[in-house]
């Protein structure tokens, strides 16, 4: 299985200087940012607008983002979490969602734009810092 050349991805995330740092970095690795969202309302209102190829979200406060990812999983979008949780128990609780990767923030500098396109290639993975 092989990723677009140019995979669309929607941000979700509670902190816009977080959702922009994100966009800038994938966006120089090749992704293009279909949309931002800050919660799971705005995140599913533009899901019926988007056909993102992958969903990158953050755990959101109240479990809302592990309902995004439940919600994504079975609709058969690829999520990947990226979440300042570096706890085995969330990694543990967003796996168990659906996500298919589960990338520690202060990881993502140096990993994010690699496992997103490895997801996209079918893989399942842990950054290394929420894997101790």
């Amino acid at each position: 299985m092989s990723h677009p050349a140019h995979p669309m991805v929607l941000l979700v995330d509670d902190h816009r200087a977080v959702r922009e740092a994100m966009a800038q970095l994938l966006e120089e690795n090749g992704m293009t940012i279909g949309g931002q969202a800050s919660g799971l309302k705005e995140a599913l209102v533009l899901l019926d607008t988007l056909r993102p190829d992958l969903v990158l979200v953050d755990l959101l406060p109240g479990d809302e983002g592990l309902r995004l990812v439940a919600d994504l999983n079975n609709q058969g979008v690829p999520v990947v979490v990226c979440s300042s949780h570096q706890e085995p128990e969330y990694t543990r609780r967003a796996l168990d969602a659906g996500a298919r990767a589960y990338v520690a923030k202060g990881d993502a500098a140096r990993t994010l734009p690699r496992i997103l396109k490895d997801v996209l290639d079918g893989w399942v993975l842990i950054s290394p810092r929420a894997a101790e």
